[in-house]
């Protein structure tokens, strides 16, 4: 029997992919600074209050994003713990239905090959993976509105009415607005009538059950929306919808990235290895001649430009915004793929996709070379494991590189598969688990709470505290970062302590001019970060800037 043809066993081989990938070393990183902790910190809040209306986070209510996410973790934290395992769960579970969703999509738009190897490209390119096993909102959203895409599909293509089907989509629309906000419904939205347009189907609109589905969508999203306008009034609109929403768009959060090009190198490296060969992809597009998957082709464009031209408008931007577009980008491989299996790409094309090969190689062994400075910068410790997977992977590469060659694709596209799990897995178990110990606030908090009293006061600079209040388990965690705050917060009476940048110590204090009695005692130090405290007791050590220990 053909490979392609058991269903059962391309959903099989789908999950255990995904699922390796995902889960394999995922509670051994820290959940790392300021994103991870941000939505770890407002769950358990919630999770603790028993309060699941109002997000919160350092006791305050925050608008920033709705609480579906929040609701996510929390009940993970509720069955399995506060730890880092509970609060990425919900990301590795979305993350596989994300999968088979993109395997059903592209099994009804294209073919049932092309849907599986799309499910095994989206599956391991490197943004995905990361998604997959982070706590951020990005990876339910994306599959909120690949499963709205997918089931207003089911319904439009079958020779029935297909109601259901379209219910089902609207469900999906409602949860996706409950999880990120108005572009839950606007992208789909536009991307959907876009397609409508351009493939003159527009008449097939009179077999949707407008009403029911406009009831349903708001029976689901907007209930919240409502209790928390009547609950916190005028401030919840201002910050949710004004500043969230609006000025983020119209004005720059970060200044880094606020250039209209900041999503091309983005996405060629978060679709890495895959991106290297998205133009054989945008080839294939333009000769395809089947009828059918041109306007799926037509679809797919849609899906990709107007999610990417809309946040390269925007004035704030980050790397994740335009990661709902990694399904449709893995159905174009997956085209891509079954075209190169049946042996139909142009004697151009296969050229193409051997030199794109060969240039993939050459990224990788020169990423090995920016991997290998970039560590030994920041993580000396971690630079024969990082070098070691790295060449390892490069060499499997190399081996599947050659059995494309020969025409072998299969063979090579399995060993592909197995030499990304098996490098990946490795990066998960190891080398990930030692930087997550730099880019997390667990070892200071941990050290920290080692130190001081119950009763003495913690404070943080900006980008620590949300890490800080999670791994202390403690709400009141004052922002320490302005100079006036962090000066202030240190010439306090009683015992305080702070974690904050060392260069910002640095920059604040200088020990050789100050008396036992000054606020600038660093007790601690660990990678960028060190715990200081305005008041030393007898017989306590401290560290003196050229990181020499002193003893009052």
């Amino acid at each position: 029997m053909n490979f392609f043809e058991n269903e059962k066993r391309l959903i099989v081989v789908l999950i255990l992919v995904s699922g390796l990938l995902f889960f394999v070393g995922l509670g051994r990183m820290a959940l790392t600074d300021p994103d991870e902790v941000f939505y770890a910190e407002t769950a358990r809040e919630m999770h603790n209050r028993g309060e699941f209306l109002t997000p919160r986070i350092f006791g305050q209510p925050q608008f920033e994003k709705p609480p579906l996410y929040y609701w996510l973790v929390a009940l993970s934290f509720g069955a399995f713990g506060v730890n880092e395992f509970s609060a990425r769960l919900a990301s590795v579970i979305f993350g596989i239905f994300g999968v088979l969703g993109v395997y059903f999509l592209g099994k009804i738009l294209i073919s049932k090959r092309a849907g599986f190897l799309a499910g095994i490209v989206l599956a391991t390119n490197i943004k995905y993976v990361i998604l997959a096993r982070a706590c951020v909102t990005d990876m339910v959203l994306c599959v909120f509105i690949l499963y709205a895409f997918l089931c207003f599909f089911y319904g439009h293509l079958s020779n029935s009415k297909g109601t259901k089907w379209y219910l089902l989509s609207a469900v999906f629309l409602g949860l996706s607005v409950l999880t990120k906000g108005p572009i839950g419904i606007f992208l789909p939205f536009v991307i959907t009538a876009i397609y409508l347009i351009c493939t003159r189907e527009s008449g097939k609109l009179k077999k949707i059950p407008f009403a029911k589905c406009i009831l349903l969508f708001l029976a689901v999203s907007l209930p919240w929306y409502i209790l928390m306008y009547r609950t916190h009034g005028k401030e919840f609109i201002d910050m949710f919808f004004g500043f969230h929403n609006i000025i983020r768009f119209l004005e720059p959060e970060h200044k880094i990235g606020d250039v209209f090009y900041y999503y091309f190198p983005a996405t060629l490296a978060g679709f890495f290895p895959w991106s290297a060969f998205l133009p054989i992809g945008i080839w294939q597009i333009i000769r395809e001649k089947d009828i059918k998957i041109r306007k799926t082709n037509i679809f797919l464009v849609a899906w990709v430009l107007v999610i990417f031209v809309f946040f390269s408008i925007s004035r704030t931007k980050l790397p994740t915004y335009t990661f709902p577009i990694y399904p449709a980008l893995a159905l174009f491989m997956g085209r891509l793929l079954e075209v190169l299996f049946k042996g139909g790409l142009t004697r151009r094309q296969t050229k193409g996709m051997g030199v794109l090969t060969g240039i993939l190689f050459v990224s990788i062994t020169a990423g090995l070379a920016v991997l290998y400075v970039a560590l030994k910068g920041r993580y000396p410790s971690l630079i024969n494991a990082a070098l070691l997977a790295g060449s390892l992977f490069a060499a499997l590469m190399a081996v599947s590189a050659w059995h494309i060659f020969r025409k072998r694709y299969a063979r090579g596209l399995a060993i592909y598969i197995a030499s990304f799990v098996f490098f990946l897995s490795l990066l998960s178990v190891s080398v990930l688990y030692e930087i997550g110990k730099y880019e997390s606030s667990k070892n200071v908090s941990k050290k920290i709470l080692s130190m001081a009293r119950p009763d003495e006061m913690i404070g943080a600079e900006t980008h620590y505290r949300r890490g800080v209040a999670f791994y202390t388990k403690r709400e009141n965690i004052p922002d320490i970062h302005a100079h006036d705050a962090m000066t202030g917060f240190f010439e306090k009476r009683e015992r305080v302590w702070g974690v904050i940048k060392e260069k910002n110590y640095n920059q604040l204090y200088d020990d050789k001019n100050q008396p036992y009695d000054s606020p600038s005692y660093m007790m601690y130090k660990f990678g960028k970060k060190v715990i200081i405290t305005n008041k030393l007791l007898p017989g306590e050590t401290y560290i003196k800037k050229k990181g020499k220990h002193a003893t009052r």
